[in-house]
């Protein structure tokens, strides 16, 4: 930002509430004093919905003009009146929230409509955005570390440094739940300032039980945007898939789907609602990943078997020992946590989550006539299954029950399969000419269809 014989455009990205404002604000306080005319243009996205391109031009105008008669009829004489007036004078520029080409190409369009010197300054969820108009330098804000986190939820809840030590349990609690979100330690503190320890602790119960709509609003404006496709991806990853490897997600998803899904990924990549990790693993915020099973929740029935997707493993067990599946259940992916023993807190006292066991009559699976990928990680099974689905595209099962399929099972489709090894030789995978079968249970077994 030294330099001042160059018009230099920056771009600000990252998820709903993570800070972008508050940075770009901040950096506009500090070298505000540098520029002949200055502008913060706030909630461009909202403020362009309501009022439109025109009245986001006028408003840039009468900021760094000074001149309340600047009256713009059409977007293409304000991006004239741009030009023509804003080369004249070095400015700085934050177009704050910006989340579509247009509201760039009508406001500041190319770094050669600004007087050398000049800066802009861009914030956003979505990176493609920055990618599409040329912006070189970008920025992704980073969460908050435990230490930060800690001073800036202190600070909204107490107004002080000196904390009471009987707050240190819950405060710790508010921190981990945030997860670095500043948004979400905001909304706590302010939530509980003044509040006694019962009240917090009562008030946590709620959060993590239920994302805050204050929250949840502002995080799933990134959701809201996407095509319907691109959310369904979305919704799978948050709800089955995260912490999966890139490449098995994108795989499992294109078996799902009957076709690629990599556009879909990058599209949540760029939209800050995803990420892919130095291990090449998916990732996404606790709250975000909160979000997207609210989201999937309240698209379907109040009873489990009739959810498009299953993940808890409470409800997946109730539909299987009670057989309470339907048609609408189109992905289980099913993973017992570890189970703390009775008596004591030792993390070490805790019981194998193979040894937990789903007592069935193996009939649960008869009617998902849709389901799709079926995935148990863990656990024992009282009996083995009578049905499997032959819509089943992928079928990881790591303690599969039985040494047999269903007869009534036809594995015609199934383009990922993942079991026990002595399960490779069933009579049922012999009747696929194309199988590429590893002798390991540690690899994906891929049908090419």
């Amino acid at each position: 930002m030294d330099s001042t014989d160059r018009v230099h455009m920056v771009g600000i990205h990252g998820i709903g509430g993570i800070g972008k404002t508050t940075l770009a604000l901040a950096l506009y306080n500090f070298i505000a004093d540098n520029f002949k005319g200055v502008c913060f243009l706030e909630n461009v996205r909202e403020n362009s919905q309501k009022y439109g391109l025109v009245h986001l031009q006028n408003n840039l105008l009468c900021k760094i003009l000074g001149k309340e008669g600047v009256q713009i009829i059409g977007v293409k004489e304000g991006i004239s009146q741009i030009q023509r007036r804003l080369s004249q004078t070095k400015v700085l520029l934050v177009l704050d929230d910006v989340d579509e080409h247009e509201q760039l190409t009508a406001i500041a369009g190319k770094p050669d409509w600004f007087h050398p010197g000049s800066r802009i300054i861009i914030t956003t969820r979505d990176k493609h955005l920055l990618t599409l108009h040329d912006i070189e330098r970008t920025y992704e804000v980073q969460g908050l570390n435990e230490e930060e986190s800690l001073d800036l939820l202190q600070w909204k809840a107490f107004k002080t440094d000196i904390i009471n030590p009987r707050y240190k349990n819950v405060l710790t609690r508010a921190v981990t739940y945030a997860s670095g979100l500043p948004l979400a330690l905001e909304v706590i503190g302010s939530n509980l300032f003044g509040k006694d320890l019962e009240q917090w602790e009562s008030a946590m119960d709620q959060y993590e039980e239920v994302l805050d709509n204050k929250i949840r609003k502002i995080l799933q404006v990134s959701f809201d945007a996407l095509g319907e496709d691109v959310q369904s991806v979305f919704l799978d990853i948050a709800c089955c898939f995260k912490g999966y490897k890139s490449v098995e997600v994108t795989a499992i998803l294109q078996a799902q789907y009957g076709r690629s899904m990599k556009y879909h990924i990058g599209m949540l990549v760029e939209k800050s609602l995803i990420k892919i990790d130095h291990l090449f693993r998916i990732t996404l915020h606790d709250l975000i990943e909160d979000m997207g099973k609210d989201i999937c929740r309240e698209k379907s029935s109040k009873v489990p078997g009739k959810h498009s997707r299953l993940w808890f493993y409470k409800d997946i067990v109730k539909v299987l020992e009670d057989n309470q599946g339907t048609s609408a259940i189109e992905i289980i992916h099913l993973e017992f946590p570890l189970f703390r023993k009775e008596g004591g807190e030792d993390p070490s006292k805790k019981e194998k989550n193979d040894d937990v066991e789903v007592k069935w009559d193996g009939t649960a699976f008869k009617e998902m006539k849709n389901l799709k990928t079926l995935i148990i990680k863990n656990g024992r099974f009282s009996r083995g299954p009578k049905y499997l689905p032959n819509s089943l595209r992928v079928l990881e099962w790591r303690r599969y029950p039985s040494r047999y399929f269903p007869s009534n099972f036809n594995p015609e489709k199934l383009s990922i399969l993942k079991l026990p090894d002595y399960l490779y030789m069933l009579p049922k995978l012999d009747s696929l000419s194309k199988v590429s079968v590893l002798n390991s249970f540690l690899g994906f077994c891929m049908f090419a269809n």
